[in-house]
């Protein structure tokens, strides 16, 4: 299935991080992470369970605490005690494993609740641009249904529409495809590929390797809470350097290993 064209994208934002620390308790998850995200650009992390990944992804808008170092993203600094969290967010679209939909709200209810609440858009626009954004991922008939009669694909793709609906200027995708059914992997990635060719910023927690050597201008590969290797898709991917990526990719590539890594 060919994705829908994609609305316009908001002016895209970079993210700079700085000696990023982590801990909950005794266990130090960040160990000093040093990341910049280019306007436009798709960055993949990728690395095992444990790595630090989904950490790092929501550090980024401050669903964790970060316990050192600086993160500057869309124009703010999030790690400032003064920040002003909710204009932040405001910026930022994230897309979690298990869809976060509101059960009670039928699929435009879920694009728009934040929009009339955040935005303080009119109900009438806050629907006319949800309708846009689900029609933008194929599902603007599916309006007025409710998330439990839709697939796990289907929830997804209305979660991205969701965080379409609320014009950030920068996407974090905490791996999107680990809780769905094969079949309808392609149809989300798809989409995720047309927001890249739009030129949305995006930071993507993935086991996708197709997708990040195909769409990502920049892999980082993280084991145990430390940047062990990062570059152009091609290289990491198709020429690592380090053993340990080496051996990551090794056994996420061989079809006949059946180890799971999620974050």
């Amino acid at each position: 299935m060919s994705a829908p064209e994609t609305a316009p994208i908001a002016t895209a934002a970079g993210v700079r991080i700085t000696g990023l620390r982590k801990s909950y308790g005794d266990n130090e998850v960040l160990k000093g992470i040093d990341l910049e995200v280019n306007p436009g650009q798709v960055v993949c992390l990728i690395g095992p369970s444990g790595s630090g990944k989904s950490t790092l992804l929501r550090c980024i808008n401050l669903l964790e605490q970060p316990n050192g170092g600086t993160i500057e993203v869309a124009g703010f600094t999030a790690t400032d005690p003064d920040v002003e969290v909710d204009d932040m967010r405001r910026h930022v679209g994230m897309v979690f494993q298990q869809f976060n939909l509101f059960p009670h709200l039928t699929v435009l209810g879920n694009c728009t609740v934040s929009q009339q609440k955040v935005l303080k858009r009119s109900k009438a626009e806050a629907q006319e641009v949800a309708l846009r954004q689900l029609a933008s991922v194929g599902l603007a008939e599916l309006a007025g249904r409710f998330p439990g009669e839709l697939s796990g694909g289907q929830q997804q793709r209305v979660a991205i529409a969701r965080a379409l609906s609320m014009d950030p200027q920068l996407m974090l995708f905490d791996e999107p495809t680990s809780a769905l059914d094969p079949e309808t992997v392609g149809d989300v990635l798809a989409i995720m590929r047309k927001l890249a060719q739009k030129g949305m910023t995006m930071i993507v927690v993935t086991h996708e390797m197709g997708f990040a050597r195909d769409v990502a201008d920049h892999v980082v590969f993280m084991d145990g809470g430390v940047v062990v290797e990062q570059g152009v898709s091609a290289q990491v991917i198709g020429n690592p350097q380090n053993v340990r990526t080496q051996d990551f990719l090794r056994r996420v590539l061989d079809p006949t290993h059946v180890e799971v890594y999620d974050d």
